[in-house]
């Protein structure tokens, strides 16, 4: 367990390169600077590219740091992926977010030392939280280009291919994109249905907000 834990030099600068664009790219991320965080997530990526394969078929050496990196790295293509659509590169926003997705399918199936699927590469977002979240940024890219009825399949997705009702929050509730996307594709009783489980859902938001807040 001990020889899993040692990191050599090399490894060691890579971490720490990726830490510093990182962190600098979260931060002009969260002040909507959508270029310079481009700029600094992109060295991010390529620092931990050098430590962990794109193809995540690494040699089981330092697994536990590997592990947590492969999450670390998705919530960072994540990030770089929004920030490279909300800039207006959509292409390379979509090549992201479809990497990302094919990643979650290769990983599903691997077995590795017999952990649980739900700790392995996912750190520090959920499976399914990043599957949906996923989704509704492609939704949102065809959104964009008026291709209604890409972005009402990928919103869909975005709903029923997870275990959603465990993660939405008053941000991420698709429902209504999908009563606006029907609305411009003229099916208005899809639409009217659609907005009725957007309120739904919010109330099922709340509720689940005010449990966790009674726990705290």
């Amino acid at each position: 367990m001990n020889e899993e834990l040692t990191i050599n030099s090399e490894e060691s600068d890579a971490i720490d390169s990726f830490n510093k664009f990182r962190n600098r790219g979260f931060d002009y991320f969260c002040n909507d600077e959508y270029d310079k965080a481009i700029k600094n997530m992109e060295k991010a990526r390529d620092a931990i590219e050098i430590y962990i394969p794109t193809n995540i078929k690494f040699d089981l050496v330092n697994l536990s740091h590997r592990l947590m990196f492969l999450g670390l790295r998705n919530e960072l293509l994540l990030q770089l992926g929004i920030s490279y659509r909300k800039s207006g590169f959509s292409v390379k926003a979509e090549m992201v977010f479809e990497e990302l997705i094919c990643f979650t399918e290769e990983f599903r199936v691997r077995d590795i030392l017999g952990f649980e699927e739900s700790i392995l590469g996912y750190y520090p977002i959920s499976r399914d939280e990043l599957l949906s979240t996923l989704w509704g940024e492609i939704g949102f890219i065809y959104k964009g280009i008026k291709l209604y009825h890409r972005a009402l399949d990928a919103f869909y997705k975005s709903v029923y291919s997870t275990s959603i009702k465990t993660i939405l929050t008053p941000c991420h509730n698709p429902w209504l994109e999908i009563a606006y996307l029907h609305e411009q594709l003229g099916d208005f009783k899809e639409a009217k249905s659609a907005k009725k489980k957007f309120k739904k859902t919010n109330k099922l938001i709340r509720k689940t907000d005010r449990k966790k807040r009674c726990q705290l």
